[in-house]
């Protein structure tokens, strides 16, 4: 295969540049903190989409406040399922967007249409 015309055309060379001068040393403490609050607010995000899966009422309700632009609703809503996180949310005609954050680390937006 190193005679075929379509391989010849790539050099052998990595994509990226090898020089480690122009990036920091990897230090790996920020991501890992930020995975570890990622599976949190994974976590919390679950217990909304389980309700809202599960509870023929609930989405009902939230899908009504959401199209009525019901903002205190919608979020009182989302709180009573047992989010202890920070979010924000925004509606459209088709759909719901809610935004999970934990300590300006990281977040997590679900979209959920209908």
């Amino acid at each position: 295969m190193a005679n075929h015309p379509s391989l010849a055309q790539f050099p052998s060379q990595l994509a990226m540049p090898t020089n480690n001068n122009s990036f920091p040393p990897v230090n790996t403490r920020q991501l890992k903190i930020s995975a570890k609050s990622i599976q949190a607010i994974m976590q919390q995000s679950q217990l909304l989409t389980s309700k809202i899966a599960d509870s023929e009422q609930f989405a009902h309700d939230l899908m009504s406040a959401a199209q009525l632009s019901n903002k205190a609703e919608v979020d009182k809503l989302i709180t009573s399922t047992g989010i202890t996180i920070k979010f924000d949310t925004k509606f459209t005609p088709d759909g719901i967007q809610i935004r999970f954050t934990e300590h300006a680390c990281c977040g997590l937006t679900l979209i959920l249409d209908w």
